[in-house]
């Protein structure tokens, strides 16, 4: 995987895509489907392999993230931001960012006792959220 490049050249549909990750900000997730949506109202001829060529050179730039949750129907995304944990709700689906992460001298531990590397974390928790819960 390169490395975050938000300078890099991109295509007038490719920084569409990104632009509208951006405009949501950190925290806001969006399926393939969603971000196809949104795009068609700015650029209604663009397709939806057009979106998916886009969030995979995006997410391989290191300018947005690809969230895969255990249970989801599918990837979301969101813009590259602080390492923080997701919460997805068992009930509605819903995705939420949790602000937290895995201490470093857990995961060197971990790596330590199973003799690997360790390069990311991703955490994801699961439950009912606070409107399912209700």
């Amino acid at each position: 995987m390169s490395t975050p490049a938000a300078d890099a050249p991109l295509t007038k549909n490719h920084r569409l895509v990104y632009d509208l990750l951006n405009e949501h900000g950190p925290g806001r997730h969006f399926s393939m489907t969603q971000l196809f949506e949104l795009a068609r109202t700015r650029r209604p001829g663009i397709g939806f392999t057009t979106i998916y060529r886009a969030l995979s050179r995006l997410r391989d730039q290191g300018l947005v993230s690809e969230i895969v949750i255990p249970g989801a129907d599918g990837a979301v995304y969101e813009p590259v931001g602080a390492p923080h944990a997701h919460f997805r709700c068992s009930t509605c689906g819903r995705v939420e960012d949790v602000h937290y992460t895995v201490p470093t001298a857990a995961t060197s531990r971990i790596a330590s006792d199973n003799g690997f590397r360790v390069d990311t974390v991703e955490l994801s928790l699961h439950g009912r959220c606070r409107d399912c819960i209700g």
